[in-house]
């Protein structure tokens, strides 16, 4: 009985021994592993997507904690918190993205706002473009918002005709020698520029245009006090895209609203390098003549 205790309490010894060595290196390992870790900061980051024009609000950052490296200094610290509510996004900011100093311009004034933007985007402003317009067609206003990319395609179904007095031509005789036959590339390029008469369609901005910020879009749903469900109050506001545009593109855009029998705003999931060739009546024609002899031939 005497061995059996003894040897029982020699075994808790060793085993408290154990415990002890291994707490003690398990706290050295802790302290060595701490030591070699960089140090962290805490930086603001989105609680949600952020896209170009909008407002931040408060609820709309988070703080997330991060290892400080070279780039620490590229992000904005939580404590500046209070200075970034109210900004304005000059780039989108996805939910859990930290935020970039780059990513935010100053806090939105009365009426700056919007305008605060464009000291990110030298050589542009801002454009209205108003969906009520009666020469407009696009979707409902409630589709787009602010970070979109849209297309405009211009339709002009006649030109406008002056009042004139025709001025009679002599004619000249061709002389032999001069001239000569074209090449087969210019006479091509000559029959298409002699086709470029209305009617016609052409896109405008075949790289896209930003949409900065939707107006007119009804305020949120209340509940009816009555218990009558849920009801909008609307003060038959304009429905309008503010678009960030070139600034020589903006007279472009302005006769093309005053003379063109149609509009059409279209969303676009990227833009085009080149410069469209526009779409003609006569192109219809031939391109409807095409299919035709294509389906019809088929069967041959």
């Amino acid at each position: 009985m005497l061995k059996r205790l003894a040897s029982t309490g020699l075994n808790l010894v060793v085993l408290g021994i154990s415990v002890a060595v291994f707490l003690a290196a398990f706290f050295m390992m802790n302290v060595l592993g701490a030591a070699q870790r960089p140090p962290t900061v805490e930086i603001l980051s989105a609680a949600r997507d952020l896209d170009i024009g909008e407002v931040i609000a408060p609820e709309d950052l988070v703080v997330k904690t991060v290892f400080e490296d070279d780039n620490a200094t590229l992000y904005i610290p939580a404590e500046e918190a209070g200075g970034v509510a109210g900004g304005i996004v000059a780039q989108p900011i996805f939910a859990g993205q930290p935020v970039f100093r780059t990513a935010i311009l100053a806090p939105a004034g009365e009426g700056a706002r919007l305008s605060a933007v464009l000291a990110e985007f030298p050589g542009y402003s801002l454009f209205p473009l108003p969906l009520d317009a009666m020469n407009i067609v696009a979707p409902d206003l409630s589709t787009f918002l602010p970070g979109d990319l849209i297309g405009v395609t211009l339709v002009i179904a006649s030109r406008p005709q002056l009042y004139s007095t025709p001025t009679p031509q002599p004619e000249i005789p061709a002389l032999p020698g001069f001239g000569g036959t074209p090449e087969p590339q210019e006479s091509v390029v000559a029959e298409a520029l002699e086709r470029s008469f209305p009617p016609l369609a052409k896109d405008l901005f075949p790289e896209g245009l930003r949409v900065m910020a939707v107006q007119g879009l009804p305020p949120e749903t209340t509940t009816d006090e009555e218990g009558g469900g849920f009801s909008y109050t609307t003060f038959d506001q304009a429905g309008v895209l503010v678009l960030l545009i070139p600034n020589e593109s903006r007279e472009i855009l302005a006769l093309a609203l005053q003379q063109g029998d149609s509009l059409v705003v279209s969303l676009m999931a990227r833009g085009a390098d080149e410069p469209s060739t526009g779409f003609t009546y006569w192109d219809f024609e031939d391109l409807f003549k095409a299919d035709r002899e294509k389906v019809l031939g088929g069967g041959r």
